[in-house]
């Protein structure tokens, strides 16, 4: 097996910004906008390589007529770098079409260093035919044939966007790929049915990111569920489909090897997906590839590598979990799926019999290295403690959330507004005081909520005909179907706010102000009042023991980026305050404080976070050993 090595760089991309000036002379010359000259040019690259190697590209875009052909080859375009490194065309595709575009379309694509590890995994076993049911740019197909010292196997590749599919065979053939090798398909590999005469022996993809709401649910899901007698939510992502229409289309011990972003580990749709394999697949290996950077370019989701084959495991068959901090390179990746027990520096390793998996479950966990697990039977969910709401949706912040000069521009009376935390940078550290609200009023910051439960004065009347007019806020989707439009859910100030999104650290604050919150903050109502309570229950909360935990409920995004929802929250293990003495209580609350001051203050937290864990682990092993 050769084992090329060779990852593209941008930078080896000079004329990046040449062809962004390009785009834009065509599309002023054309009258055309510059989303669709993106891809004319693009496909003006890939015409002149065709022609320089002989072929003609077999896939028409009705966007890519003569008229504009004619004009486009008056540009004169260095193509020689093209024809010796056609790994180049991912990269210029992306960098002429725009990311909207791209997005719409689902179509984030896979790095060369993946796509060989993948590809290599495929190979181990020799196959004579491998399809690709959402091929691309054909970076699968070509590192199939640069990862095999076997003939070259029958390829096979699927998609709707003739622009890739150009793409795709103009790469092939520069690889050395003879058309009776290489089948080519401009359809939809959902509808397709049972295609092939003879299923395949072997399945590589990176299926389109598409939610529910951006395809056909009714049209795509219901023909899978009958061919293969499965029930699906229609809030199913896309790629679930290809899962299983692949899997229909494999041979019995074929391989798959896809890559998608790794929410089916942890939401509601996952579990049917997470059911299926369990049910009709032997599990190899799960490969996930580290939250700090983001596989698919710039969106903001993170990566799983599933490795699978066709046909129910052995007894006691063991998936393994592999963790990826630092991507070395395709032969350790190798030896890490097909050998690998224990972990190196570069990634973590845990096996679990595949018959003791539960699809109910976050597997999310299996990734995640939990210093303190031996404590989790002694913790108990957070909505034992207290109830978890999602903050305010207005439906329309612009015209709800106002600052104190447009109150006083409007005259709106204070009886119609109520305080409010509208984003995270307004609340920086652990606790939320009238001053700090006080402060946020005097930089006129928009901290006053229109909260309308009694007939509008006169002059909010003026107001409110200023919203239907002149920005439509009553035809919002949220607000339109509210009655009047104008009036707000009730909702109780909450006793702490969580934070939706964080990077490094979720924070649990504590709302002095009785202020609403929006929706970048949870609302968490603790159901007991006793304020030394609440401020033990937020020093577990804002701990590094609890950040560890908090691991194995939320979701997570690329660069870093995490998530809970309300439900992740309500299910995070926290030390049950109310069965704990007056004096642990009142400790662990005089540890928010020195939290709280120590964050004001500008301070290193390093030392009061040790302070706070170890005595929450002396609480903790006193009641274990109770």
């Amino acid at each position: 097996m050769r084992i090329s090595m060779y990852t593209p760089s941008r930078l080896e991309i000079e004329k990046n910004k040449e062809m962004k000036r390009l785009s834009k002379s065509i599309s002023e010359k054309l009258h055309i906008n510059e989303e669709i000259v993106g891809r004319l040019t693009y496909n003006l690259i890939l015409d002149k390589l065709a022609n320089k190697i002989g072929e003609s590209l077999h896939f028409k875009d009705s966007n890519f007529n003569e008229s504009c052909k004619n004009l486009l080859n008056e540009v004169d375009l260095n193509i020689e770098e093209l024809l010796n490194k056609p790994q180049f065309l991912d990269l210029l595709y992306q960098d002429l079409v725009s990311q909207s575009y791209r997005k719409k379309f689902g179509q984030f694509f896979t790095p060369n260093y993946i796509a060989e590890f993948m590809a290599s995994w495929i190979n181990l076993d020799k196959p004579c035919q491998v399809l690709d049911p959402s091929v691309g740019t054909g970076i699968f197909l070509e590192n199939i044939i640069g990862t095999t010292d076997s003939p070259f196997p029958e390829l096979w590749g699927f998609d709707i966007d003739p622009v890739l599919l150009n793409t795709c065979q103009v790469r092939l053939t520069l690889n050395g790929i003879s058309s009776d090798l290489l089948h080519l398909i401009q359809e939809d590999f959902i509808k397709m049915g049972n295609f092939f005469a003879e299923k395949v022996d072997a399945v590589i993809c990176n299926p389109p990111y598409l939610n529910f709401h951006n395809f056909d649910r009714n049209g795509l899901v219901s023909p899978i569920e009958k061919r293969c007698g499965v029930r699906l939510s229609r809030l199913t992502n896309i790629y679930v489909l290809f899962f299983i229409q692949s899997l229909l289309l494999t041979k019995d011990k074929g391989k798959l090897a896809f890559i998608t972003p790794s929410e089916f580990l942890y939401t509601g749709y996952g579990e049917e997906l997470k059911t299926f394999l369990l049910k009709y697949t032997t599990l190899d290996s799960l490969v996930l590839i580290d939250f700090e950077f983001s596989v698919f370019n710039k969106a903001l989701t993170t990566a799983v590598i599933t490795l699978f084959r066709r046909g129910p495991p052995k007894s006691r068959h063991k998936v393994k979990f592999i963790r990826v901090y630092s991507w070395s390179n395709t032969g350790e990746m190798l030896r890490a799926v097909t050998e690998g027990t224990e972990d190196s520096q570069n990634c973590r390793i845990v096996e679990v019999y595949q018959d003791e998996l539960n699809p109910k479950k976050k597997w999310l966990e299996y990734f995640v290295d939990i210093r303190n697990n031996h404590v989790l039977n002694k913790l108990v969910p957070l909505s034992q403690l207290a109830e978890i709401h999602r903050g305010i949706a207005t439906g329309f912040n612009k015209f709800f959330a106002l600052s104190k000069s447009e109150l006083n521009e409007w005259k709106i009376e204070d009886r119609f507004v109520i305080p409010v935390v509208t984003n995270a940078y307004q609340v920086k550290g652990y606790d939320f005081t009238v001053d700090d609200w006080n402060r946020l009023v005097e930089k006129n910051e928009k901290v006053f909520l229109l909260y309308i439960f009694e007939e509008p004065s006169q002059n909010l009347k003026k107001y409110i005909r200023y919203g239907e007019q002149e920005l439509g806020a009553n035809q919002r989707y949220i607000t339109k179907h509210r009655s009047p439009w104008y009036s707000m859910e009730k909702r109780k100030p909450p006793k702490i706010l969580a934070t939706v999104f964080h990077r490094k650290k979720m924070r649990f604050i504590f709302n002095n102000v009785n202020a609403r919150n929006l929706a970048p903050f949870h609302c968490v109502y603790p159901k007991f009042n006793d304020a030394i309570k609440v401020k033990a229950l937020l020093t577990y909360l804002n701990s590094d023991l609890c950040k560890d935990i908090q691991v194995i409920k939320r979701r997570e995004y690329g660069g870093g980026l995490h998530k809970f929802e309300p439900k992740d929250l309500e299910n995070i293990p926290v030390i049950d305050i109310t069965q704990l003495g007056s004096e642990d209580i009142n400790g662990l609350a005089s540890m928010f404080d020195e939290l709280c001051s120590s964050f004001r203050k500008g301070q290193d937290e390093t030392l009061i976070r040790k302070k706070i864990d170890d005595l929450l682990k002396l609480i903790i092993a006193k009641n274990l050993s109770e």
